[in-house]
């Protein structure tokens, strides 16, 4: 049952793995920006922690500690995007104080709009959006005996090889076109090496 200590165990887990990939990420963001994924990651989750002695039972109120703590770690557009989605799943969460498969699927939809909206983003434009909308889709279709850790994995390494060879279409990593073809998305690999954590 996700509650408040499953969310502090997570996001300690999450901590653990931003300090393991922390080169990783920058190194893979320098490719096609500003390399600085892993700092942002980093400072962000470590900036949660801070401040998880401030979590109560009522779920929205603690992402909402979680988007401030990206808000004031980050000022970058990935930081930025992670802080809109937290802040709006915090309003969908206000007064929870554990999550149903129904609240789950819902947070993968309020990111999915979130990013969309916020990030200019369509799906194929090879982004952490088409990850988020793979695990959706099957997280969607399990009824019985879901297990999310596995789905979260499988689905993160799933969504890496479906857009190898193709060209990330959004922000500044269209300037090096062709080029693409040949990364990962920053996001994409990021999302994909954290859940390791879940």
């Amino acid at each position: 049952m996700f509650n408040k200590i499953e969310m502090i165990k997570i996001f300690d887990e999450l901590f653990i793995k931003s300090k393991k990939y922390y080169n990783d990420f920058n190194e893979a963001d320098g490719k096609i920006g500003d390399g600085d994924l892993g700092i942002t990651i980093q400072n962000g989750l470590q900036e949660i922690l801070n401040n998880k002695d401030n979590f109560t039972d009522d779920l929205g109120h603690n992402f909402m500690i979680c988007s401030q703590a990206f808000v004031k770690k980050s000022g970058s557009s990935f930081g930025t995007l992670v802080a809109f989605c937290l802040m709006n799943i915090s309003k969908s969460l206000k007064g929870k104080k554990f999550l149903t498969h129904s609240n789950v699927i819902e947070i993968f939809e309020i990111c999915i709009i979130t990013i969309k909206e916020r990030g200019k983003t369509n799906y194929g434009d090879k982004t952490i959006l088409d990850t988020l909308d793979l695990i959706l889709n099957k997280i969607s279709e399990t009824k019985d005996n879901i297990k999310y850790n596995e789905i979260f994995k499988t689905a993160t390494k799933e969504a890496l090889e479906n857009f190898k060879g193709k060209k990330i279409l959004i922000g500044r990593a269209r300037m090096f076109d062709e080029k693409t073809r040949d990364f990962d998305d920053p996001g994409m690999l990021a999302l994909c090496k954290l859940v390791e954590g879940f």
